[in-house]
């Protein structure tokens, strides 16, 4: 029996013991109550069938003990194997569990049926966890493809910035040209400067405004871009933590349905060695 067992079961009758006065002659303390009655000879040979069932029922009408701890309580001795195989019980565990079941008289036991139906919503939760992991993972490459395109976009733009101050460079030359040619220069140095102005075929002050005014707008650009990057990789880190703890809880399903199977296994296998003994 777990330790969580244990205290469900005393919480449950901790109530009674206040009122009733044959619990509450024999319970006094928790200590006392734990010693003499949960520990392994105690459960052998203290508490009666009746109060034993009684402590079931409560159990689970109050919502005290869960299918695990009868489970757990059913290891505990033969008694409470016994006891907690009664249908009452089960069926009080199917009604509070799956309340939209359809009670239609049938005589497949409680628990079979509760079986069954825990089986089957087990296998319903492992897909949709495996939908919602499909899904999260859907998202995150499509908030990766956005991040790609917006990086891209930024690239372009840092490229067009590039090309421009590299314009506007040789356009800053071509007008220091032509002022030079305003004043005398020997000969070999004002034919350079001619040169270089001859193959300018723009107007040098409009074209240098348009470069001005396109380098600021692919500024503003980049700043919108940087901006829209950093909220698509903050939806990106979002989404990943999402993706980790349904994984997390998927995995812990899984241990714990794993566990289950091999503690059932065991017990199959000491029934048999008993059998054969």
């Amino acid at each position: 029996m777990t330790v969580n067992s244990i205290k469900s079961v005393y919480n449950i009758i901790s109530p009674r013991a206040q009122s009733a006065t044959f619990v509450r002659k024999r319970f006094v303390g928790r200590a006392r109550f734990c010693n003499r009655y949960l520990s392994p000879q105690g459960l052998q040979m203290s508490l009666p069938d009746e109060l034993w069932r009684l402590i079931l029922e409560l159990g689970v009408e109050t919502s005290s003990l869960t299918y695990k701890d009868i489970c757990c309580l059913s290891m505990a001795s033969r008694r409470l194997n016994h006891l907690s195989k009664e249908d009452n019980i089960w069926s009080k565990l199917l009604s509070s569990d799956f309340p939209t079941l359809s009670s239609s008289s049938t005589s497949t036991p409680p628990k079979s049926i509760y079986q069954t139906r825990f089986e089957k919503d087990k296998a319903k939760k492992l897909l949709a966890e495996k939908r919602a992991v499909l899904r999260l993972e859907s998202q995150i490459h499509e908030h990766t493809r956005k991040v790609h395109e917006i990086e891209h976009q930024l690239d372009e733009e840092n490229e067009k910035i590039k090309s421009a101050i590299d314009e506007l460079k040789n356009l800053q030359k071509v007008k220091e040209a032509s002022s030079a040619l305003k004043v005398w220069q020997p000969e070999i140095v004002h034919g350079r400067h001619r040169q270089i102005v001859e193959h300018c075929s723009v107007p040098v002050e409009s074209r240098i405004n348009v470069l001005d005014m396109e380098i600021k707008l692919c500024r503003q650009q980049m700043i919108g871009f940087l901006k829209a990057r950093r909220e698509e990789k903050g939806r990106l880190e979002m989404v990943k933590e999402k993706l980790l703890k349904v994984k997390y809880r998927s995995f812990e399903c899984l241990e714990r349905s794993n566990v289950d199977d091999e503690s059932r296994k065991c017990r199959k296998n000491l029934k048999k060695v008993k059998r054969v003994e």
